[in-house]
Parts: structure tokens; sequence; C-alpha cells
């Protein structure tokens, strides 16, 4: 040990500081990392709140319309769930059990997806290839993309709805192994789905200059 004089300060270790550098040079990779991202920032409906904010209202029918088709897919949303519960609980126990149950489950998922088709395509909740938007995004080129868009939408769901009422009376007659319930009922959901989805679109020819409508999760919540 050395003394030291009165009013000297302490000599600094060299090891002093050193337990910070590994913190310190991690936090930096971790910023230059999430920098570095290939995964681009996108907003839902829980990141921006507002998502929707400035966009205007839909017009009554298409509120409407849009009601009616939530109502009857929460309704099969819980077919669904009822039909997958009842065989878990047909496992357990036996005497209870329905065969129909998962027939149940089955069916009214393929309607769920049929009735929900117009409500997804009127909020961009549908599947789509946008490879030009942001290149047009704020021209006159833009409005007349959304336009065409809109056009080959109504075209093609007036189409699957054509077909969709062919199946209907060429399917009647067929039942379902458990429930023995007439699959031409599908294609009704079919029907109502694809026309919907036709009306929804060309809805968007007239506004296709103003900003569009993006789904809005929340307003599915029962």
């Amino acid at each position: 040990m050395t003394d030291k004089e009165p009013g000297q300060e302490p000599e600094e270790r060299p090891d002093e500081g050193r337990d910070t550098e590994p913190e310190a040079a991690a936090a930096a990779a971790h910023e230059e990392g999430v920098g570095e991202s290939i995964y681009p920032h996108t907003n839902t409906f829980y990141t921006t709140p507002k998502l929707n904010q400035g966009v205007p209202a839909d017009p009554v029918f298409i509120r409407v319309l849009s009601g009616i088709e939530i109502t009857i897919g929460v309704a099969l949303f819980a077919c669904i769930v009822f039909g997958v519960m009842y065989q878990v609980l047909g496992r357990y126990f036996p005497s209870v059990a329905w065969v129909g149950a998962g027939e149940l489950a089955l069916l009214s998922m393929i309607a769920l997806t049929f009735i929900t088709t117009g409500y997804l395509v009127g909020r961009n909740g549908h599947i789509v290839l946008e490879i030009f938007d942001e290149m047009l995004a704020g021209t006159r080129l833009f409005v007349a993309l959304r336009v065409i868009s809109a056009v080959i939408m109504v075209v093609t769901s007036l189409a699957l709805a054509y077909e969709a009422w062919v199946k209907i009376a060429t399917e009647w007659g067929r039942l379902s192994a458990a429930m023995h319930m007439p699959l031409g009922v599908l294609y009704v959901f079919a029907l109502i789905g694809f026309v919907s989805a036709a009306i929804h679109s060309s809805m968007k020819i007239p506004y296709a200059n103003r900003p569009e409508r993006k789904l809005d999760i929340g307003e599915m919540e029962g």
C-alpha cells in the first residue's frame, strides 16, 4: 500500500469502467441491427388506432350490408367453436358423442369463408399484389389503377356468383354424410358473398380518388 498525500485524487484503476463497455457495445449493436432490419414497419389497427382517420364514411347501404355479413359470420364462427368443442367432449364422454359435430364445424368454416368475401374485398382484406401502388401514389395514374382493379374485381366476382348459382341447382340433391344437409346450401353462401364482393368493388369506382378504407379488426370484434 502507498500513502497518499491529503487532497490528492485517487488514481484511476485500469479495470474501472470495463464492466460497462460490453453493455454499451451490446446496446450499439442492437440499435444498429434494428436500423438495418429487412422487415419494414407495418401499420395495423393495433399500432395505429386511427387507421381509417380521414376516410369518408361508407354509404348507408354498404354499412347495412357489412353489418349483416358480420352478423352471419359471427354466428358461423360460433358454430365452428361449438362443433370443435363438442368433438372434444365426445372423446371424453362417448355417450354424448355426435358424428355431425365435425361436419358442422367444417361446413360452417366453408360458409364463413364465402359470406365474408364482400366485407373483406370492400376493406382491402383480401390478398392483393400491390406492385405499382407505391410507384404511382399521388398521381392520376394511381386513380386509374384503382378503377381498373375495381372493374376486374367486379367482373371476377360476377363470374364466380354465376358459377355459385349453377352449383346451387346441381348440388342441391347431394346430401352431407352426417347431417344430411343439401350441399347446395354452401353455394347459397357463395352466391351471397360474391354478389356482395361485386357490390363492394363497384362502390370503389366512383370514389377512386378518395382515401381507401383499410381492414379494421376492431370492427369484427363481437
